[in-house]
């Protein structure tokens, strides 16, 4: 005889069966509702109107925030309005409490969630508050993704972030169309949970070149060296990174990247600290980096850029980073050969003061 967890296992997996005989390819007519109209949000909004989706509802807590999305798309009071509202809800939240309170209780997206229905959440949050949210959101026969993205928000607004996805891959194939307008690579990875581990172990390893940047600019610096030739001879050696290619210019301006703030930077490290408690692997550079960064955070406040750890070496040891000419930069993203790949506009010219 079948067990009573056999049997619930067994119904779980025939109900998602089919509700998944009912997802097919989205198209333009497709309706798309947005929670969490900040960066992420907006941009994909702006990026699937510019494509002729219809963006038909959005919610944000931040009213300045809501108000300033496009004229077109209809302003909600509750998550739950949204999920309503559209075939594909898509959300952008900074932090995991932030999710729980746009996905639970009688107002929330779950509430809101019917047959056929897909939610794709780009927040990097906790990948077991995402598997709860898709088992829930399985028995309303509706789907869940999970879709943390990376490249740099200003790729984003030019459809050149890319997004590692989790969840079913059919689910994934069917909704790419609205995948496409924001990103220049879709990666699907696996099973919910996949994704958000490449997501917080790629922002680790981002963190830790961020970190050695710094040394080396200052070691550079200090040794009487152009930082503009140096940073262009790293360009062309095996120690180059997107992170050098993408990171040095905003060092340069001392700009640090404020679009993403230290604090955000900092809840990534701590999901991926998480992981590697849950399954028992010692992370030693993980943990430093995430010490660095929290340090750098209590010393220059919750907004400093996430590229902000080499200021820190500026200020102790009274030196400027700062070169002239990259004010004006910007960089574009591509996938070359499977591989993301840097092109650049802006820059100074080599060699050159």
């Amino acid at each position: 005889m079948l067990t009573g967890r056999l049997v619930k296992a067994v119904k779980t997996l025939v109900r998602v069966k089919e509700s998944l005989r009912s997802i097919t390819t989205v198209t333009k007519d497709t309706t798309v509702g947005i929670v969490g109209c900040g960066n992420v949000g907006s941009a994909v909004a702006h990026n699937l109107l510019r494509q002729g989706f219809k963006v038909v509802a959005a919610y944000d807590m931040d009213a300045e925030r809501l108000a300033a999305m496009p004229s077109s798309v209809a302003r909600t009071t509750s998550p739950r309005l949204v999920a309503a509202a559209a075939d594909v809800i898509v959300t952008g939240l900074p932090r995991p409490p932030n999710l729980k309170a746009a996905a639970e209780g009688p107002d929330g997206i779950l509430a809101g969630l019917t047959e056929g229905k897909v939610w794709i959440d780009h927040s990097t949050t906790d990948c077991d508050q995402t598997k709860e949210y898709s088992e829930a959101a399985s028995k309303q026969g509706a789907h869940v993704l999970e879709a943390p993205i990376t490249g740099g928000l200003e790729a984003l607004k030019k459809g050149q972030m890319v997004v590692h996805v989790g969840g079913s891959r059919e689910v994934a194939e069917a909704v790419n169309p609205i995948l496409k307008p924001s990103f220049c690579e879709i990666f699907y990875v696996g099973e919910i949970g996949a994704a958000m581990m490449v997501k917080v172990v790629s922002n680790m390893l981002a963190c830790v070149h961020v970190i050695a940047m710094g040394e080396v600019l200052m070691l550079a610096k200090r040794s009487n060296l152009d930082l503009r030739t140096f940073w262009n001879a790293i360009r062309v050696s095996a120690g180059n990174s997107f992170v050098w290619e993408t990171a040095g210019p905003l060092i340069f301006s001392g700009s640090y990247d404020p679009g993403f703030p230290i604090t955000l930077q900092n809840k990534d490290l701590q999901l991926g600290y998480d992981m590697a408690r849950k399954y028992e692997v010692p992370m030693d550079m993980h943990q430093f980096a995430l010490s660095i960064y929290r340090r750098t955070q209590y010393q220059l406040g919750d907004e400093a850029g996430c590229y902000s750890p080499p200021r820190t070496y500026e200020i102790a040891l009274n030196e400027s980073l700062q070169v002239k000419g990259f004010d004006t930069w910007e960089y574009d993203n591509e996938i070359y050969n499977d591989s993301l790949v840097v092109s650049h506009s802006g820059l100074p010219p080599r060699n050159k003061k």
